[in-house]
């Protein structure tokens, strides 16, 4: 099939990503600019374009990791069981977004672009775990994981678009008290 990746071209590629990972996380995903990515990565853009067709292809590579993190983490929560099984998942996914500015409206608006096959498998893995907490009776009827996720991404955006970023937690707490149906914790 195709060649092994020469040793510069590896190097190049995680200079690009760290590069993008810094980038989004100071500026903001859509104020970062490919040509900003490729000067603080040290390349030139025809290195950037090479490895990255567009800038879709790169926020899926810097956001991809944690997403799937995500998905991980909800199966270890499936297994473990803990009491805020959904609370825990969700402050992870808080923190996920939070990382990088304008990544709340990415994630909202994924359908059909690269980050939707790994937005898609963290859903699949958290609906597992909601079904797991609904079984226990630890969750309101009708609540899906759609509507976490949903609840969670926008806490975030709202917190971001206020500029309050550190009131993100304190919201997703008082949502969570009203998924509960009547429980605290």
């Amino acid at each position: 099939m195709g060649q092994a990746v020469r040793a510069d071209a590896r190097r190049n590629r995680a200079r690009l990503v760290d590069a993008a990972r810094d980038l989004f996380a100071e500026a903001g995903i859509e104020a970062a600019g490919m040509n900003d990515v490729a000067r603080r990565a040290g390349v030139g853009p025809g290195t950037l374009w090479r490895h990255f067709p567009n800038k879709e292809a790169l926020v899926a590579e810097v956001v991809g990791g944690s997403l799937d993190e995500l998905a991980g983490l909800a199966d270890e929560l499936r297994a473990a069981a803990p009491p805020d099984a959904l609370h825990t998942w969700a402050m992870a996914l808080l923190g996920h977004v939070a990382r990088y500015r304008g990544l709340a409206t990415s994630l909202a608006t994924a359908s059909g672009d690269l980050l939707a096959g790994r937005c898609t498998a963290t859903e699949r893995a958290f609906e597992r775990l909601v079904e797991h907490v609904r079984e226990k009776e630890q969750l309101r009827d009708g609540v899906t994981a759609t509507d976490i996720t949903r609840l969670a991404t926008a806490v975030a955006w709202a917190a971001e678009a206020a500029g309050e970023p550190g009131s993100a937690e304190r919201m997703l707490d008082i949502v969570f008290d009203g998924l509960r149906g009547g429980q605290r914790r």
